[in-house]
């Protein structure tokens, strides 16, 4: 017991320090994306006062008028003639040393700018000249920089998110995994997040070497998309370890029929489906994680379908059956139960999506498994045919539950009829 215990703690480290690296990587993309969005913003609305102030210089005008924004945060504003000498200034900037001594070129007539003195805030603004004369003004437009990126405040929200989050992931790590399975997790989890976390950290080293040549935008777009991906696998691994911990979930009585029509319905568009019913079919069961089964399972065979899908709910032998069909390659019999393990994808599937997590599969058996039923992959003329078998929810209980809610539905009307009266 104690070795079992020993290798436990120590999977439980593992996943946890796996899972504090995918939060520090995600909670660095987060900082810098809203970080560039905040400083995007300001210089959009400086570039829009700057450009104002400008059109009246041109015109012959001295601007008196106060600076206007879409946001309105923009509150410095200054024009500034060729021997540095503060022409006219929004009230915020009177009396303000000039904002900055940056004098933009004739062919690079608008620039941004971060001003910083000592002891006081920085200044983020537009300088924009305003003509291509050798003695044209400037214009300078911007504000302090906002409180959220100015102080440590951001990266305090996100680093205790973080903090929460792997707290919470390490518990239900050592909670719900038995050591064996924590170290198959493990093993599987770390080759399969490499590559993701390699292309990050590839991104972001990058973007710090060669600022001059990196867009800051591309950075941040891909980083974004390498964090989604980590935090989709995270979010099915953490599924997956529920399922498979025997986390009680809410069962109720459930209309399959009715739940796969409204799931065939909730995906219109693309590859059309097909749908064919046999009237009610009761089944008891997490509805919440029925849905997540059912939408794998369309998700899947949408995916790998030439030109249709076709969904069939019925039932045989006592039991319900849900049978998606594509009319694809379909899957090699040596194949057909390797794409139920974790992390698999067979070629065409990471072809048809590179972005998928390998898991959507082995969570739909899962689910299969845990209302005591079974999913596989069974003969089909053409594509891969994906077959879910569920208990039949008897009949005279539905009937029972049905009369209940009647019965309880009744009474209630009738005491809030007798309220209204009183």
């Amino acid at each position: 017991m104690p070795s079992l215990r020993s290798m436990q703690a120590r999977y439980t480290t593992a996943a946890t320090m796996l899972l504090l690296l995918l939060t520090v990587l995600g909670g660095v993309s987060l900082d810098l994306a809203i970080r560039y969005r905040v400083e995007d913003q300001v210089f959009f609305d400086a570039e829009q006062v700057a450009a104002q102030w400008s059109a009246q210089v041109r015109g012959g005008l001295l601007p008196h008028s106060t600076p206007t924004s879409t946001s309105g945060t923009v509150d410095l504003v200054q024009l500034v003639d060729a021997r540095g000498r503060v022409m006219a200034a929004s009230p915020d900037a009177t009396g303000r040393p000039r904002l900055s001594t940056l004098r933009p070129p004739p062919d690079d007539r608008l620039q941004r700018r971060v001003e910083c003195r000592p002891g006081e805030r920085c200044v983020l603004l537009m300088a924009n000249r305003v003509s291509t004369a050798p003695d044209a003004p400037v214009v300078y437009a911007g504000t302090v920089e906002p409180p959220l990126i100015a102080t440590h405040r951001l990266e305090y929200l996100i680093a205790g998110a973080a903090l929460l989050i792997v707290l919470l992931g390490g518990r239900l790590m050592w909670s719900l995994c038995p050591a064996e399975q924590q170290y198959r997790l493990a093993s599987v989890t770390s080759h399969e997040l490499r590559t993701p976390i390699a292309g990050l950290r590839v991104q972001l080293e990058e973007a710090l070497l060669h600022p001059d040549h990196v867009d800051p935008r591309d950075t941040i777009r891909g980083a974004l998309s390498a964090t989604g991906r980590l935090e989709a696998i995270v979010q099915d691994l953490l599924t997956m370890t529920r399922l498979r911990g025997g986390q009680p979930a809410p069962y109720e009585p459930i209309d399959l029929a009715a739940l796969v029509t409204e799931e065939v319905d909730a995906h219109s568009g693309g590859t059309p489906v097909e749908l064919y019913t046999a009237g009610d079919v009761w089944v008891h069961g997490s509805r919440i994680q029925l849905i997540r089964l059912v939408g794998n399972l369309l998700s899947n065979a949408r995916r790998h379908a030439a030109t249709a899908v076709t969904v069939c709910v019925g039932s045989a032998d006592g039991r319900a059956v849900l049978a998606v069909t594509d009319d694809g390659n379909g899957i090699a019999p040596a194949d057909r139960e390797r794409v139920f393990e974790r992390f698999t994808r067979l070629d065409e599937g990471r072809r048809r999506d590179a972005g998928g997590t390998g898991l959507g599969l082995a969570i739909s058996r899962d689910i299969a498994r845990a209302h005591r039923g079974t999913l596989r992959i069974e003969d089909s003329p053409r594509g891969a045919r994906f077959v879910l078998r569920l208990p039949l929810l008897d009949r005279n209980a539905i009937g029972t539950r049905r009369l209940t809610r009647t019965g309880r539905t009744t009474a209630d009307r009738t005491a809030d009829r007798t309220a209204d009266d009183r």
